[in-house]
C-alpha cells in the first residue's frame, strides 16, 4: 500500500485559524507558534474535520493565554535603521547604518554597523554577525563543559530555528544551535549547550536527565527562564 502523504489545510473555528496538517500520528497535537502566535495542530489519519473543531473549541481558553504570552514575549521587531537598536548577548545596541551595496555587519564598541541596500539585507547582514559571535563563543563552552558531561558533540550546526533553541541527533552526536541565541546573555546560551550535551548521557527529558543538569549547572532553571517565550 503507497504510503499517504502529509496533507495540510486551513480551517477556522470562531475567532481561531488554524493550520491544520494531517499526518501519520496517534494523536490529536496542538501548538502555538511564535512570533504570531499562529496556530498549527496535526491530526491523525482519518479523523473528522468535527472532531478537529470541537478539540479547538475544547482548548480555546489555552489558546488566548498562549498567544498573549507569545505576544508578550515576542514585541515586535526592531526596524533596523539608522539610530535604531538591536540585541547582541543581551544588551541593546545602536544601529548605525552605512552605504553599501553587501549585506553585512560587524560590532564597532557598542554600536552595530550594518550595509547593505534595504532593510532585508540589514536584517542578513545581523544574522551573519549573530552566527559569527556564536562561532566564537561555542568552541570555548564545548571545551569547558565536554570534560564535564563525559560526552563529546562531532557536528556543530548554527541556524535560525523558530520552535527550538537548539537540538541534538544522540546517533551521530550533531548538536544544532539557534542563531537566535546570540541576542540573549551568554548564560542562556551556555544553559542551551549544557543542555544539548545532556542528551548525549540521557535522550529523553526524564530523571536522570534533570538530576544531571542539577548536578553540572545548578541554576539552570533560572538561565532557562529568560528563554521563555521563545522562539
Amino acid at each position: 500500500m503507497a504510503t499517504q502523504r502529509n496533507h495540510t489545510s486551513l480551517l477556522q473555528v470562531g475567532s481561531v485559524r488554524a493550520e491544520v496538517t494531517y499526518k501519520h500520528i496517534k494523536n490529536l497535537r496542538l501548538r502555538v507558534v511564535p512570533p504570531d502566535g499562529e496556530v498549527k495542530i496535526s491530526v491523525p489519519w482519518g479523523v473528522p474535520e468535527e472532531t478537529v473543531r470541537e478539540f479547538v473549541r475544547s482548548h480555546e481558553a489555552w489558546l488566548a493565554q498562549a498567544r498573549e504570552r507569545i505576544r508578550r514575549a515576542c514585541p515586535p521587531k526592531e526596524v533596523l535603521a539608522d539610530g535604531g537598536r538591536t540585541r547582541l548577548w543581551g544588551r541593546w545596541r545602536e544601529v548605525r547604518v552605512e552605504e553599501g551595496a553587501r549585506a553585512w555587519a560587524r560590532l564597532k564598541g557598542d554600536q552595530i554597523v550594518l550595509s547593505g541596500p534595504d532593510e532585508e539585507a540589514h536584517r542578513r547582514g545581523l544574522e551573519n554577525l549573530y552566527r559569527r559571535e556564536l562561532a566564537d563563543a561555542v568552541p570555548v563552552l564545548f571545551a569547558e563543559w565536554e570534560p564535564r558531561v563525559g560526552h563529546r558533540h562531532q557536528k556543530l550546526r548554527l541556524r535560525r530555528m523558530t520552535s527550538r533553541w537548539g537540538s541534538c541527533n544522540v546517533r551521530t552526536a550533531s548538536i544544532t544551535l539557534n542563531t537566535a541565541l546570540a541576542e540573549y546573555p551568554p548564560e542562556a546560551l551556555e544553559y542551551v549547550v549544557v543542555h544539548e550535551l545532556m542528551h548525549l548521557v540521557e535522550r529523553s527529558h526524564g530523571p536522570r536527565f534533570v538530576a544531571g543538569m542539577d548536578r553540572l549547572l545548578p541554576d539552570w532553571r533560572a538561565r532557562r527562564q529568560a528563554l521563555r517565550g521563545q522562539p
